[in-house]
């Protein structure tokens, strides 16, 4: 991880500034007049040296603009090795914020839940397993109304014998489980870089990481860690917390189908199904040159034309395995 880097231009009117950190394959952005409410943003790039690059020539543009590069911002708010999990959490993400309650769940080493919006459909059930002294945790949650006892328990047991995994250096796992739960056949771990599960409170963000149940065909098998951070927390993203859902397979695209609303992509790149359903619909009337590259998530390739074109239950047939 890199600090942050500060630039500051005068500019017409009040002065502006611009940040920048580079955090593996993520770059944080943030802008604003100085001393006034600032922006920001995160961009994911394909590998940490895409990222470096990537902020590397944001500097450059801003020092091209007329930005000076200034001493680096003091943030009061950042990572404290020390501070246990819980105690973190139940103080809240701000300081006026009531206390949360988390209580042990009965049969489960260092496991504790939170249920927000309780006796309401639209709750939460909150878990996260300890380890590390209390000091780091994998966390997850459950729609009120999608969960299931029994699969809570099972899921837990599982997490509860694996709550390393997701320290080990690797951005995920996709580990299959050794019974369903539920219908679900897999559970990803997610370090805290991507899994996010603890960004609102900056004191033990790098020490929570995330784990959630999936169906087998909803995360590739071979799976780079920007593809699966565009499968969990971009458009049309999976709906984790949902334990109920039907299975969202990998919908991984590269196309030149025209005429279409989309435009073309040179290389694979994440969609979701109604994208999918779109282009197969476009390709009778399209260009003979058109082409449709489908691959799924155990990385077997179909091309389509509009020589070939696939009905919907073929290529659903294909995405699920």
């Amino acid at each position: 991880m890199t600090g942050w880097r500060r630039f500051e231009s005068p500019g017409a009117g009040r002065p502006e500034y611009r940040e920048i950190r580079q955090e593996g394959i993520r770059c944080f952005l943030r802008w604003g007049p100085v001393g006034g409410r600032g922006k920001g943003s995160t961009s994911t790039l394909n590998d940490e040296e895409h990222a470096r690059r990537h902020a590397a020539r944001k500097a450059g543009e801003w020092l091209r603009k007329g930005f000076t590069e200034v001493d680096p911002p003091h943030d009061e708010a950042g990572p404290d090795p020390e501070a246990k999990v819980l105690d973190v959490l139940r103080a809240g993400p701000r300081p006026q914020a009531p206390a949360a309650e988390y209580l042990p769940v009965e049969g489960f080493d260092e496991v504790y839940r939170h249920v927000t919006a309780p006796g309401r459909p639209v709750g939460f059930h909150e878990y996260v397993v300890l380890r590390d002294d209390g000091r780091g945790a994998v966390r997850f949650a459950v729609r009120a109304d999608r969960s299931d006892a029994a699969a809570v328990s099972a899921f837990l047991g599982f997490v509860s014998t694996r709550r390393d995994l997701a320290f080990d250096g690797s951005s995920h796992h996709k580990v299959p489980l050794p019974e369903p739960v539920g219908a679900f056949t897999h559970a990803l771990f997610c370090a805290p870089a991507l899994g996010q599960g603890c960004v609102a409170y900056p004191a033990v963000a790098d020490r929570v990481a995330a784990a959630f149940p999936v169906f087998d065909c909803e995360i590739g098998d071979a799976d780079p860690e920007v593809l699966v951070d565009a499968r969990i927390h971009g458009h049309g993203s999976l709906p984790y917390a949902d334990w109920a859902r039907a299975p969202q397979p990998v919908v991984d695209l590269r196309f030149d189908v025209r005429p279409s609303h989309y435009r073309g992509t040179r290389t694979f790149k994440v969609f979701g199904t109604a994208d999918l359903e779109a282009l197969v619909a476009a390709l009778p009337g399209a260009d003979p040159a058109s082409r449709l590259d489908v691959r799924s998530f155990r990385g077997e390739i179909r091309r389509f034309t509009p020589a070939e074109v696939p009905s919907l239950a073929e290529v659903r047939s294909f995405l699920h395995g």
